[in-house]
């Protein structure tokens, strides 16, 4: 039951609560606040009391939130999002703090860095980080101002910036490969070259699709001179500009390397999947003048 006396709940409890409901995850929570798991229980529970009310639901190995928790979430989130703008806006103007990027590696390789120095020349001022990875970061809580992902485009809570909302998969390669003994001169010949494949749990195996691919060309089955597996989409490019095969890839990612005759695309077959890139920002931080421009910069790249 609230007293009058007792305004406010514990600080502590309430920071708790938020990142237990937004992670769904008592130990995700404590990870994230650098607690134990039943720190996060005990502050959790003290809230609880506070309120009179209980605001999740502990079912075996998960939790949910009560229709409470529910109400009492939007409105603890937008306070610490505030808070959290607050002290970084404060932190920068002490200090000259990096634009910090968390960017999906490939993206980030095969599509940002070719283009940079023509964003540092629009905007000396601005310092830039680039942090890769392909774990979906939230500016809200992370130490990163822009994040971008690959992914369905569902980031709530988030400000999102479609880039693309879909790839189209080409097929690429050196353009060696229309010498030699066995010229690439139609998708049956590929028959003499080796696929740049990526295996099973590689990240981007929706991508590497031969079958749709060969279907797409109006040929029943996958027929090759043998296979390469590579994890990672830069290598599976690299691969290709060596000459050491052909392979499937988003056409957004190959356009530099086509642009500059790297890779060329011998033939006008692709297929479709229904994944894309986004970037995500703080809707508290989304109007600072550095990640306006840079957003906007990023949504221009293609024009």
């Amino acid at each position: 039951m609230i007293h009058a006396h007792d305004l406010l709940p514990s600080l502590n409890a309430l920071r708790a609560f938020e990142a237990a409901a937004r992670h769904l995850s008592f130990k995700d929570a404590a990870a994230e606040l650098h607690v134990s798991a039943s720190a996060i229980g005990h502050l959790i529970a003290d809230l609880e009391a506070f309120f009179d009310t209980p605001l999740f639901v502990r079912e075996h190995r998960q939790i949910r939130l009560t229709s409470d928790g529910s109400a009492l979430l939007p409105g603890m989130q937008t306070a610490f999002d505030h808070l959290r703008g607050a002290v970084r806006s404060f932190q920068d103007s002490r200090q000259e703090r990096p634009l910090t990027l968390s960017v999906e590696p490939t993206y980030g390789l095969q599509t940002l860095i070719p283009r940079l120095e023509r964003f540092r020349v629009l905007h000396p001022e601005i310092t830039i980080r680039i942090e890769p990875n392909h774990q979906v970061l939230d500016p809200r809580v992370d130490d990163v101002d822009i994040c971008i992902r690959y992914g369905n485009g569902n980031y709530p809570g988030l400000e999102v910036d479609t880039i693309a909302d879909h790839e189209d998969i080409i097929m690429v390669c050196s353009p060696e490969l229309l010498k030699g003994p066995h010229p690439l001169r139609t998708p049956d010949d590929i028959r003499w070259h080796t696929l740049i494949d990526r295996p099973a749990n590689a990240f981007y195996r929706d991508r590497a699709d031969w079958r749709r691919w060969f279907k797409a060309a109006g040929l029943d089955e996958v027929v090759c001179k043998g296979r390469l597996e590579v994890s990672y989409e830069s290598y599976a490019i690299m691969s290709a500009i060596q000459g050491n095969g052909v392979t499937l890839v988003n056409a957004m990612m190959a356009a530099h390397d086509l642009d500059s005759g790297r890779l060329i695309q011998p033939f006008d077959i692709s297929f479709r999947v229904d994944n894309g890139y986004y970037m995500l920002t703080s809707p508290i931080q989304s109007q600072d003048p550095r990640i306006r421009a840079f957003r906007n910069w990023v949504m221009g790249i293609g024009d």
